[in-house]
């Protein structure tokens, strides 16, 4: 049976839609915006409570594909635990404060780490904070202990050299940059 124009015209739109929607795919992060992600500043400050207590903060080079479903779900209460295996296998940068640290501090877009985690392909950033008193686990962005944001230029409104910054607060973890 010969195809009638109108099934070569549809089956044309249909073939190009799918090749521009897969071609998107590699580039679009799960908050939308499509660019290509790159090394970033980031700040940690205690919020004025917690300036004298000891507490750690992780950040971790996520994948959209391959690591991001596994950190919006993983339990953010095991992830602090001694000798949690999944936390000591992370590639990541621990920022530790306490009396007599800086109560801010800062993960430099210079940083060799960022190399490594672009090279995986890392797209996000996890931040994941071992805040005292807060232990009900939540998913994704709802626990307060865990943010989870973009590292593509195109998410933020911002110069590019100033960094990104996130205040830790006794209930729990805030973003201060404005997004795009």
């Amino acid at each position: 049976m010969k195809p009638t124009p109108h099934t070569i015209i549809t089956t044309t739109i249909l073939a190009a839609a799918l090749a521009l929607a897969f071609a998107g795919c590699a580039s679009v992060s799960p908050f939308g915006v499509s660019s290509k992600p790159v090394a970033q500043n980031i700040k940690i400050t205690l919020d004025k409570t917690l300036e004298n207590t000891s507490l750690q903060v992780d950040l971790i080079g996520a994948s959209t594909m391959a690591d991001l479903p596994k950190w919006q779900s993983y339990s953010v209460t095991d992830y602090w635990q001694p000798g949690n295996t999944t936390r000591r296998d992370t590639d990541r940068v621990t920022l530790d404060f306490g009396p007599g640290k800086p109560a801010t501090q800062a993960l430099s877009a210079a940083d060799s780490k960022w190399k490594q985690w672009l090279a995986t392909g890392a797209a996000n950033l996890v931040i994941i904070a071992d805040l005292p008193g807060v232990s009900a686990d939540k998913g994704g962005s709802t626990d307060p202990r865990r943010l989870i944001i973009p590292i593509d230029a195109k998410s933020w409104k911002k110069a590019s050299k100033d960094p990104i910054e996130i205040l830790v607060q006794e209930s729990g973890l805030r973003l201060l940059t404005p997004r795009n």
